[in-house]
């Protein structure tokens, strides 16, 4: 795995140079145009969902909103009443925590298009093999796309609560294990995105070469380091507050996409020059 891991770093890396050199600089037009839109409506969303929930949430547990004007204030208010209005926190952390996690999922599934002919044009410029541009075909790996997005956000969310709760039963049973056991899972839960963002990346490959959901499952479970290491830098691109919404937004998705093409293919050579000598091995013997 850990060979698969350093080539995921390095193909990434590699990407940078591959857009100069055969300037694909146009293919951020998209994402650009996407994180306009993005930005606005996640902001109203969350926002809007923040005001309609957390009245619902004081009034069950008997919280009064927290008084001040702006935000610093109702810092300062906060923490001179952090009991009172620990379980609105905790309501307010859940809900930006789902937020973020969901946040990168519409990424994944809004920036498709664009990742699924980024993919297409890096192999086409490594192997020289064109794809023609057929519509049913370019909607089929976006459905694809977003269908994996989607099965891959169940499935994590589903690990990361597990997480939690035996992190929670922990806690509660004995405290003091929590403090080791916390900083544990926060590792588990990053690593958990990074795989399943990488898996994104990597299986618009997958796909233009006719292989079904389920084995493209089992090929990246065999090649997981790449998916790791190419969902890490996903994620930390995306992980920056402002930063990773404008900037991270525009990059992450178009090198990401073009890293992990570049090491399947490279995989791809591998198995096809591993073939070549095996064959010559047994013409030879």
């Amino acid at each position: 795995m850990l060979s698969d891991f350093k080539l995921g770093l390095k193909t990434y890396f590699q990407s940078f140079p591959f857009i100069t050199k055969h300037g694909m600089w146009k293919y951020y037009l998209y994402p650009i145009a996407f994180i306009v839109v993005f930005a606005l409506v996640s902001a109203l969303g969350f926002s809007s969902l923040n005001e309609a929930i957390t009245p619902y949430v004081n009034d069950f547990f008997g919280v009064e909103s927290i008084p001040g004007e702006g935000w610093w204030e109702q810092t300062l208010s906060f923490f001179k009443n952090a009991g009172k209005y620990l379980s609105a926190f905790i309501i307010w952390v859940s809900m930006a925590f789902i937020y973020y996690k969901v946040s990168k999922y519409v990424v994944l599934i809004c920036m498709s298009p664009i990742m699924a002919f980024v993919s297409e044009k890096t192999e086409k410029v490594l192997t020289g093999k064109d794809y023609p541009f057929v519509w049913s075909q370019f909607f089929k790996d976006i459905l694809r796309g977003v269908l994996i997005a989607l099965r891959n956000l169940v499935v994590e969310i589903g690990f990361i609560v597990a997480l939690a709760i035996v992190n929670l039963l922990i806690g509660l049973i004995f405290p003091p294990l929590a403090v080791v056991t916390s900083p544990i899972v926060a590792v588990l839960t990053f690593l958990i995105g990074a795989y399943y963002y990488g898996f994104s990346t990597m299986d618009y490959t997958n796909e233009r070469h006719q292989r079904s959901v389920a084995e493209s499952v089992r090929f990246i479970r065999k090649r997981k380091g790449i998916a790791l290491a190419n969902g890490s830098i996903f994620t930390l691109w995306l992980i920056i507050p402002i930063f990773g919404t404008y900037i991270g937004t525009i990059f992450a998705p178009i090198h990401c996409t073009i890293g992990a093409t570049l090491a399947m293919q490279e995989l791809e050579g591998k198995d096809l020059s591993s073939n070549s000598d095996q064959q010559a091995v047994l013409k030879n013997s």
